[in-house]
């Protein structure tokens, strides 16, 4: 490109030089001829006068090349081409960083119009280009949109916090400052930089430690006071009872443990919420996530007697983005509520496959159903229900009632809470589920029939 500059500038000179030895030719002709009009001087002498002036000014054009004529302007330009290079780097530095920050930025014009939006603020809105768009279609936030359009009015800062509306609240808060490079052109049309800072992992902080300790207020009050009341009986009258003794500390044991299942489900429920609202990148299988659960599973469950049966519908690709651990923790929740729940011994019935979920009560009279459908998770995520991954856990005990299946992932809600304390459970095992699958932003269906046994359905997008 710069060869290309040179060429045309020297040819342009060339041209120039041309044109400026052409004009000389004839006003000094002109002048000579003006001269023998006036009858001032001898026709002879002109002439050779003009000759010898065009002479000189040959050899003075030739002895120039169109170089020399060139260099000055090639100057002014290479000065000129080095300043903007020197801009474009340092445009192509404040995008680079900008694309490697974390957070999301908007860059508006003076209409509400993105600008240049970082992929982290395509991740946020959801989008792969918004660029050209108006602002308030991009970020359905009114009270950013609003503090944006006060800071091109007005060229004051401002700061909003909002909340974005989804299957995960996110709660952030929106920094909003003008753009000024100390340019007239600038000042003219003002722009806007949106700087968005998430805050949910701190609001989440603040509310699972309020919800921490009121529920461990509330359900370790009771083991920690049949505990204290063991203990002070064992100091008392069953001070020399052996068998007095030993009933109790297993009665204490069986508190204390207790007390420990209750603290891990609550950091684990407290784990997930903090974590809710990032989505997992990594890709897994679902049926070999499945099939590890069972082996993990295999000595509880010879123990108990207990069969799980696993199905997989056919030989299409069951891989999904996800936390491996989470989902392998919300299988074996459902497994294990299954057997502790589904009879004695326990038949299980564990099935993993494509697009939407068989029931297993389309026969015989209608069951009862709560949470996402196949459909309306499909809808919610934008894809066919073909492009669903299930896995679904089906067990064969005495059902539950039709009021009670809206709240069964509700913390600490328990069907039967005499049998759920004597088989060991704590009340949190769905609500950890319900979570995991809002992270995962996926399905979470219940069905069940009375004296039929009931299904628990997760659904999450393919991954292929």
């Amino acid at each position: 490109m710069q060869d290309d500059l040179a060429s045309m500038i020297r040819n342009t000179a060339a041209r120039v030089r041309a044109r400026d030895f052409g004009w000389a030719a004839g006003i000094s002709a002109g002048v000579g001829g003006a001269l023998l009009i006036a009858d001032l001087a001898d026709w002879r002498i002109v002439l050779i006068a003009w000759a010898a002036f065009m002479a000189a000014l040959a050899v003075r054009y030739s002895f120039s090349s169109g170089r020399v004529w060139a260099a000055p302007v090639q100057r002014i330009v290479d000065t000129e081409m080095e300043a903007q290079e020197a801009e474009l780097a340092r445009l192509r530095i404040v995008q680079g960083v900008a694309r490697a920050l974390p957070e999301p930025i908007f860059v508006l014009d003076a209409q509400g119009i993105v600008e240049h939006a970082n992929p982290a603020a395509l991740e946020l809105v959801g989008m792969s280009e918004a660029s050209g768009r108006h602002f308030a279609s991009v970020l359905r936030a009114p009270d950013v949109f609003e503090a944006a359009e006060a800071v091109l009015a007005s060229n004051e800062s401002q700061s909003v916090e909002f909340t974005t509306l989804g299957s995960v609240e996110r709660t952030c808060r929106a920094y909003i400052t003008p753009i000024d490079t100390g340019t007239t052109e600038v000042q003219k049309s003002p722009r806007a930089l949106v700087f968005i800072r998430d805050l949910t992992s701190e609001r989440r902080v603040e509310q699972m430690r309020a919800d921490f300790i009121a529920s461990a207020s509330h359900e370790l009050r009771t083991p920690l006071a049949s505990v204290l009341g063991f203990i002070e009986t064992l100091r008392g009258h069953a001070k020399e009872d052996p068998e007095a003794q030993e009933k109790f500390l297993s009665t204490m044991q069986s508190q204390a443990e207790r007390m420990q299942r209750l603290v891990a489900d609550l950091m684990s429920l407290s784990r997930i919420e903090l974590n809710e609202h990032v989505p997992p990148r990594h890709r897994v299988d679902l049926s070999e996530i499945a099939n590890d659960v069972i082996d993990s599973l295999a000595p509880l469950l010879e123990s108990g007697g207990a069969i799980v049966d696993f199905i997989k519908d056919d030989d299409q690709s069951t891989n999904i983005r996800a936390d491996r651990d989470e989902v392998f923790q919300a299988i074996q929740n459902l497994i294990d509520n299954a057997v502790k729940y589904g009879g004695d011994p326990a038949m299980v019935k564990l099935r993993v496959g494509r697009g939407a979920a068989p029931t297993p009560f389309a026969e015989g009279p209608p069951a009862h159903r709560a949470g996402d459908s196949a459909e309306q998770v499909a809808a919610r995520l934008g894809v066919n229900v073909s492009d669903l991954v299930y896995v679904q856990v089906r067990d064969f005990g005495p059902g539950i009632e039709r009021a009670d299946l809206p709240r069964l992932t509700e913390r600490f809600y328990r069907v039967n809470v005499e049998r759920s304390r004597k088989s060991g459970g704590t009340g949190l095992g769905l609500a950890i589920v319900k979570h995991i699958m809002n992270r995962h932003k996926g399905g979470f269906q219940i069905e069940s029939r009375l004296a039929g046994g009931a299904a628990f359905t997760c659904y999450f997008q393919n991954a292929d």
